[in-house]
């Protein structure tokens, strides 16, 4: 009988060491609000809308954050080595259907964001060791967004304002993506990454009908340095043969990242435009210093297109300053503004500026209220070819994670 109970407490006591290295996190995020977008295009054209619930974002519905669904598993491997997964989603619960439609699962005009699980977010698969680092492969964030929103006091929200002018036509999510993550030392990490978009190529014979001579690539290298209040990073990131993603006047307007109006305007406002960019560069720099009081940050950021000849090639670059001030254990004021313009073919097309305002009230550590205010603006230095756009937000609302 003894033996048996001492078999059993040591059953037990495995089963405990068992389940201790091996973990399965549930996590989320759900912004709500209200919002109303002002476009001013060449002040002529005007478009006002009110939205209720979040704005519309394949990356999650909400004014601030995209809302969102994700699992975060972590095994311990022994001897330091360990392995681990992030699964997450996006959630559009507003779910794009008309206002008198039932939420159904299609939308009745087919449009996109129809389902309540939108893009994915984040989807890999990771090896780490203690003494030599981590290795991720699958859907994660680009070096690019992780790098330059660590300066921003919003990091790089739904509504607009400065990350719409840093973020403009970089790729803030890479499907394809392989990343290393070197150990941390005298507060210094060493983060790169490497990105392919599966595109069938043809090295000879005839191209298959599927099949492009061309392929989207990235490699990119990001840096940083923390030392107590200080902090310090750097990114610099190549796209090669990259199908440029052209947008509209419309899409202009937004001012969303990914849209592709920066290298529209930067390949040729008049017309010239290349499908195919042989490269474009990325490299920001950026600081912060938290004074317990107030944080300042500051950002400096350009982006270069490398077409065929100078017509198609052309700049973005910009200057982010931004505050943080947290005037009582509950209540936090964010202000961020960035000036900057757009070039193509070493001349002015735009000056650009963006703005934002935001106070987060904390009712408990999981929930928080909002209000903001964000501006983009996009003033034509040639009027001629280019038209100005001014593009305004703003929101009410309230965040909870769990």
């Amino acid at each position: 009988m003894k033996k048996s109970l001492f078999a059993l407490a040591a059953v037990s006591a495995f089963a405990g060491v068992a389940q201790a290295q091996s973990s399965v996190t549930v996590y989320g995020l759900v912004d709500a609000g209200v919002g109303v977008t002002n476009i001013d295009y060449n002040t002529v054209q005007k478009q006002n809308q009110t939205t209720i619930g979040g704005f519309q974002s394949g990356n999650g519905t909400g004014n601030l954050s995209g809302s969102r669904l994700g699992f975060r598993g972590v095994e311990d491997l022994g001897g330091g080595d360990r392995a681990g997964f992030v699964l997450e989603t996006a959630i559009n619960y507003n779910n794009a259907t008309a206002p008198t439609v039932a939420a159904t699962m299609t939308d009745v005009a087919g449009a996109t964001n129809a389902t309540m699980f939108g893009n994915v977010r984040q989807a890999y698969a990771s090896l780490g060791n203690s003494k030599f680092g981590e290795l991720r492969i699958g859907t994660q964030n680009s070096l690019l967004k992780d790098a330059t929103e660590g300066f921003d006091p919003q990091g790089g929200p739904n509504m607009t304002g400065s990350g719409s002018l840093y973020q403009q036509g970089t790729v803030t999510r890479y499907s394809q993506a392989a990343t290393y993550q070197a150990p941390t030392m005298a507060g210094i990490t060493l983060r790169v990454q490497t990105t392919v978009d599966g595109t069938a190529s043809n090295n000879g014979g005839a191209t298959a009908a599927n099949a492009v001579p061309t392929s989207n690539r990235s490699s990119s290298a990001s840096l940083d340095f923390t030392q107590g209040p200080i902090k310090v990073g750097g990114i610099y990131e190549r796209r090669t043969t990259w199908a440029l993603n052209v947008g509209t006047a419309a899409a202009a307007a937004s001012g969303g990242a990914g849209n592709g109006f920066n290298q529209m305007v930067a390949v040729g406002p008049g017309g010239t435009l290349s499908a195919i960019a042989p490269s474009i560069n990325y490299y920001a720099l950026g600081a912060s210093y938290d004074l317990k009081m107030v944080k300042p940050a500051v950002l400096y950021y350009n982006q270069s297109v490398n077409g065929a000849n100078t017509q198609q090639s052309g700049t973005t670059s910009g200057v982010l300053f931004g505050l943080t001030a947290p005037l009582s254990a509950a209540l936090t004021v964010t202000a961020s503004y960035t000036g900057g313009k757009v070039t193509n073919n070493n001349t002015g097309v735009y000056d650009t500026a963006g703005m934002q305002f935001v106070a987060n009230y904390n009712l408990s550590k999981r929930t928080g209220v909002y209000a903001g205010y964000g501006s983009t603006d996009w003033k034509s230095k040639i009027p001629t070819t280019t038209a100005s756009v001014t593009y305004q937000q703003y929101t009410i609302g309230m965040r909870h994670t769990f």
